[in-house]
């Protein structure tokens, strides 16, 4: 159950649904704003209490506005015993934009996470390509106070570092089991997904690591909803009633 929940503006509602008889609610973080705006600060912070579990989404795309710098920080706790899926969908920073992110993750010895983080090259549909001022995103997974993953970028207007890709996603797996045999099924899948190049790796046992790039929204949505399917399969969790699109 969805104990409680608080927002204000920039965020709009704190959405929540049961999409099917497992009892997850799925949770959807709505921006009524339409976007973020320059000097935008954005904070968001998720308890998942011992032993709950919860699917979190938003909206639609980020969009991220030209001007002023704009920041978002989101922290989750993650109970013991407890299932957290976090899947945003993905930025779009406009030309002349600023954005930074940092999300950060606390997960109890027990507790599994399914969680990814995708950004575009820009407004791609309308020509623009890494024409925005800055982009920084990083992520950071703690298990027991320990750092499992530190990851990020930051990138800056021009070039082309996807490599003629528009789209670049990370996800990862995090669960008290082997995670090995997961990372060979998603290596040996999500390569055969049309306009990706995707890969998956076992860092650790206990952390399955995957990189995707893709060509349009389209074929990297395809990619992360394979991503998640196997991975709920893998973790015996009951199969998502509907896709992230």
């Amino acid at each position: 159950m969805l104990a409680g929940r608080y927002w204000r503006a920039p965020f709009g509602s704190v959405r929540a649904n049961y999409p099917d008889g497992s009892g997850v609610p799925e949770v959807q973080i709505t921006n009524p704003s339409g976007g973020i705006l320059g000097g935008d600060r954005l904070e968001m912070d998720v308890t998942l209490a011992p032993g709950s579990a919860a699917t979190i989404l938003t909206q639609a795309a980020n969009k991220v506005y030209k001007g002023l710098q704009a920041r978002q920080n989101a922290t989750f706790r993650v109970g013991e015993g407890s299932f957290l899926e976090y899947l945003p969908h993905h930025l779009i920073p406009f030309a002349r934009s600023s954005y930074r992110q940092e999300t950060e993750i606390h997960l109890a010895a027990d507790a599994m996470l399914i969680v990814w983080d995708a950004v575009s090259a820009g407004r791609v549909a309308r020509g623009e390509r890494f024409a925005f001022d800055g982009l920084s995103a990083r992520m950071r997974i703690f298990r027991e106070n320990l750092p499992e993953v530190v990851d990020g970028f930051g990138l800056y207007a021009g070039g082309e570092p996807f490599g003629g890709y528009s789209y670049v996603g990370a996800a990862y797996v995090l669960a008290p089991q082997d995670l090995e045999p997961l990372a060979e099924k998603l290596h040996g899948a999500l390569p055969r997904t049309p306009r990706v190049l995707a890969s998956a790796s076992a860092p650790a046992p206990r952390l399955c690591a995957v990189r995707i790039l893709a060509r349009d929204a389209t074929a990297l949505y395809r990619a992360l909803n394979a991503f998640r399917t196997v991975a709920r399969a893998y973790l015996d969790l009951p199969p998502s009633t509907r896709e992230i699109s």
